[in-house]
């Protein structure tokens, strides 16, 4: 069983962190060729599908971290582990607050055609998004590295 759950852990956290990767280092800037009016747009058509798998993978993330630790034991478990629980921690909180809090307004910003108003509240997103990512980056170090 552990094999397996080390499997569902590692798809979740390669959705969630490559994502976030991807979406800021080579669809980001791709943008950057398309009209002004198009970007908004499309970051967030983009995005609704990413949320959704990320969402997923959080929950994977976490059930199968729940089935990991359960089998290691919380004495036996690593200063690396336990400092990746709590990036892991601010992570989903982060994304809450992107996903719930940051997320509709930029919808409804798109919705009154408010181009430039989206395209603010979107940096908002990228610099969250940003912040995740090294997070995420730092989560697989701790248990990597610096065990």
């Amino acid at each position: 069983m552990y094999k397996l759950w080390i499997f569902l852990h590692l798809f979740g956290v390669v959705v969630w962190v490559g994502g976030m990767f991807f979406v800021l280092h080579c669809l980001r800037p791709a943008l950057a060729d398309l009209q002004p009016a198009l970007r908004p747009p499309l970051m967030v058509g983009v995005l609704e599908r990413f949320f959704r798998y990320v969402t997923a993978s959080i929950v994977l993330i976490w059930v199968s971290g729940a089935g990991l630790a359960a089998g290691i034991g919380r004495q036996a478990m690593q200063h690396g582990v336990l400092t990746m629980i709590v990036l892991a921690v601010v992570m989903t909180a982060v994304f809450g607050w992107i996903r719930l809090g940051q997320f509709p307004r930029v919808r409804q910003a798109l919705a009154v055609s408010d181009l430039p108003g989206a395209a603010a509240l979107l940096e908002r997103l990228r610099r969250l998004v940003l912040l995740n990512m090294v997070l995420g980056i730092l989560a697989i170090a701790a248990v990597t590295i610096w065990r």
